[in-house]
């Protein structure tokens, strides 16, 4: 009997992704795939008109020298349901994507030289995911409201100086195109600088925003505070209902350099309700609102509060990330006066905070206030201070307590901290603070002269940075103690000047790395 040889099974898939191509399989390859993946390479060019009538996903992101898609491009694929042009160089789309009629998901996202998007989009009516942002696009064509299968939508828009010159005929998104979207899930809106257009449109997105039944993930601008009415914020639940928000409140200026540090920028994304308030004045009843309802809270610039508690515990009990700078007035982060009695039906204090990061703040002068209660700050993990030119004092004996959780603490250009525990030690049933710290950074504190005054720290750390800090002469830390400590990094000569009590200085040397 002879031996039959079993068929060699189809080619259906082409993943070339990351490989360094700078061309394109040859174009007999496409014929019968049904998913072809060319991203993170160097193409710059692609065949005229592959036959790929079965070609459902075509992946060809992140090919940075791509510039031109040739007109009749996706002529033969009438399968094509998912396209991915993100971060290429095109500067337009073909006249032929727009006849991909089972489309389902196109990613346009950081095509950076996109101005404009062309009407054709409404011809893509079985769309469901559109993602333009990180494009340059100056307004939403009306016929994306054709789109009524969308349920996912994300654009960014861009307001050249040149373009105030130019005879405004379009709205930045056209009266009723986000009503009509009524499927939408997802809508992001980011709107780089302050924009004249988008403050003018504001108003009218957000009242059709709220009528968005499905819709759970919003990122928008409101330029003034009073448009955060239309949307519904009182008690346990929001109308509409957000499980996930960014929200920016009030008026945005373009600044050529930041002051906030990129790992602080990096952990307020790390959170799913996420309300920034930049330039405000007084504490509206609607930011207090929202709020209420947010994890991560960024205070940019406010020009009349004194102290961050003025905001309210109870607007603050979700809170887990808090970043505040530019603040002027501010004088202080807790007014333990404020805090409502335990009998109260409100929880203490700033009980599910786990990061803190203030900078930038001209008059601050302390962390608290007043009474101190023993709830506030239990769940803090990080906690940094920077560019504090009056902040004199970090911890007080009494507020040591509710920092037992505390497991990095960053002080940086707060040149008037001579230590970061107020008054020397007076208890000798406590032998060390901070139980759970692991890392400490003293950095540009030219008068510090003492870290804790008398008190051992954390038998947990494992890393301590100092630079610029000339007045310390000794540090809180013992061999048989910190037995965990694996690294202490600071200047040579600094160093070289130590005072050591219960040990020598070259027991710790081999831990020791120079940063000069």
């Amino acid at each position: 009997m002879d031996n039959i040889l079993p068929e060699e099974a189809p080619v259906l898939f082409l993943i070339n992704g990351g490989m360094g191509l700078t061309k394109p399989p040859k174009v007999e390859q496409w014929d019968g795939l049904i998913e072809i993946c060319l991203m993170d390479n160097d193409i710059s060019k692609l065949p005229i008109s592959p036959s790929c009538p079965k070609l459902q996903k075509l992946f060809l992101g992140r090919n940075y020298k791509l510039r031109i898609i040739p007109p009749p491009f996706f002529d033969h694929m009438p399968a094509l349901q998912v396209l991915n042009l993100s971060r290429t160089s095109i500067k337009s789309l073909p006249e032929s994507l727009f006849k991909l009629f089972n489309l389902r998901r196109l990613f346009l996202n950081h095509c950076a030289l996109i101005t404009t998007l062309s009407p054709k989009i409404g011809e893509l009516e079985q769309l469901e995911v559109l993602d333009l942002e990180g494009t340059e696009i100056m307004y939403l064509p009306k016929e994306v409201g054709k789109l009524t299968n969308l349920t996912c939508l994300e654009v960014s828009f861009f307001e050249p100086a040149s373009r105030r010159t130019l005879e405004q005929s379009h709205e930045i998104i056209p009266c009723g195109t986000i009503s009509a979207l009524s499927l939408l899930e997802e809508l992001n809106i980011d709107v780089r600088s302050d924009d004249n257009l988008w403050n003018a449109s504001a108003g009218e997105v957000a009242s059709e925003i709220c009528r968005l039944q499905r819709l759970h993930t919003l990122k928008f601008h409101f330029p003034r505070v009073e448009l955060l009415s239309y949307f519904n914020w009182d008690g346990e639940k929001m109308s509409p209902s957000l499980s996930y928000f960014r929200f920016t409140v009030g008026h945005l200026v373009e600044r050529i350099i930041s002051q906030l540090s990129c790992d602080a920028e990096l952990e307020l994304e790390r959170y799913d309700r996420y309300l920034k308030y930049v330039n405000g004045e007084d504490i509206p009843g609607e930011i207090k609102k929202v709020l209420r309802h947010s994890t991560a809270f960024f205070l940019d610039r406010h020009w009349t509060i004194s102290k961050l508690s003025d905001f309210g515990y109870r607007n603050m009990q979700q809170l887990k990330c808090l970043v505040a700078g530019e603040c002027n007035n501010l004088q202080a982060i807790i007014d333990g006066d404020q805090i409502e009695s335990p009998s109260s039906d409100a929880t203490v204090g700033l009980v599910s905070l786990e990061y803190m990061h203030i900078y930038c703040m001209k008059n601050l002068r302390s962390i608290w206030e007043g009474a101190v209660n023993n709830s506030s700050f239990y769940s803090l993990k990080y906690l940094t201070f920077s560019t504090c030119p009056e902040l004199t004092t970090i911890f007080t004996p009494g507020l040591l307590a509710n920092f037992s959780n505390l497991e990095e603490l960053i002080i940086d250009s707060c040149p008037k901290i001579t230590s970061l525990v107020s008054c020397y030690r007076c208890d000798d049933k406590i032998t060390f603070i901070l139980p759970a710290l692991k890392r400490i950074s003293l950095h540009f504190l030219p008068k510090l002269a003492s870290i804790s005054n008398g008190w051992l720290i954390s038998p947990r750390l494992e890393l301590m940075s100092f630079q610029y800090c000339k007045n310390l002469k000794s540090l809180p830390i013992s061999k048989a103690f910190n037995e965990n400590l694996r690294k202490i990094e600071g200047e040579h000569s600094w160093w070289q000047e130590l005072k050591w009590e219960d040990t020598h200085q070259d027991s710790w040397d081999d831990i020791f790395v120079p940063i000069d």
